[in-house]
């Protein structure tokens, strides 16, 4: 999926065309700024100063990509991060969806720019523990994505440090993981609620009558026509009546508004009109 402009730089147009076509990760996308910033960290790296210069050295040696891929996909994450926001999904989305009709069909969320699994895991964790609370014997399925291979590949080990842990309530770490003295281990029965599948937002989305996506402080690194494109993927890939969550940052414009309804503004969930 290509947006006209995205990236206005010659040189880093060229160099995005070299890792599309090694990679098929479409950098054109993101808003030019950050992406600079992101990219200035492995140029420093390899004492090199221009996009031209790196692009060669990407030919040259292809351990490169995958720190590259690092450098561009980075996400600072962790268990139950901004822990209001689960609160609301808990307190005010999770009654509503179970409110409305069909309830013998499994409950569906997305986590999308999932990186190293502390989302859909927190995911997991918040509707067992609501479920428990209530009472209800349903099944909840989280898909769980990202275009970055690397990081689902810790996501699926389970295995995380203490930095993933700061916003994690204490009494959720001693229920839901093994705890070492360096690392806590995620218990079987929850890593088994999340499917993890490499998946690009620029593309059309496989999914289809989905609950609720999360996809938080992902959309700010991308142009405002990816983003409307995103959004339009979101629309068709939620059932009506279905959430949205973005990040603190992140708001909807465009068409989106027309088919979204604020239903908490502060936390940025939106419900899908229908």
């Amino acid at each position: 999926m290509i947006f006209k402009d995205a990236i206005t730089d010659p040189q880093l147009q060229e160099l995005a065309k070299r890792i599309n076509a090694d990679t098929g990760f479409d950098i054109l996308q993101y808003k030019e700024r950050p992406l600079k910033r992101r990219l200035a960290v492995r140029l420093r790296a390899c004492q090199l100063s221009t996009y031209q210069e790196y692009a060669q050295r990407l030919v040259q040696d292809k351990s490169e990509y995958p720190k590259l891929l690092d450098a561009l996909t980075i996400n600072v994450t962790n268990f139950y991060r901004n822990p209001e926001t689960f609160k609301a999904v808990s307190s005010l989305v999770l009654p509503s969806l179970l409110a409305q009709p069909e309830q013998s069909r499994p409950l569906t969320i997305w986590s999308a720019g999932c990186s190293s699994g502390e989302e859909p895991y927190s995911l997991a964790i918040l509707w067992r523990e609501f479920a428990g609370r209530i009472g209800v014997n349903r099944t909840c399925r989280i898909i769980a994505t990202d275009i970055d291979q690397q990081s689902m590949e810790k996501a699926r080990r389970g295995i995380y440090d203490h930095n993933s842990m700061n916003e994690m309530p204490p009494e959720l770490i001693k229920k839901y993981f093994d705890v070492s003295s360096k690392y806590f281990i995620l218990t079987e029965d929850i890593k088994r609620m999340v499917e993890y599948q490499r998946f690009d937002l620029l593309e059309p989305s496989p999914f289809s009558g989905l609950d609720l996506i999360f996809c938080r402080n992902v959309l700010i690194y991308f142009s405002r026509q990816a983003q409307e494109y995103i959004f339009d993927s979101f629309k068709k890939s939620l059932r009506p009546g279905g959430f949205l969550v973005l990040g603190k940052v992140e708001t909807l414009f465009g068409q989106a508004k027309e088919y979204f309804t604020t239903f908490e503004l502060k936390e940025r969930i939106y419900k899908l009109n229908g």
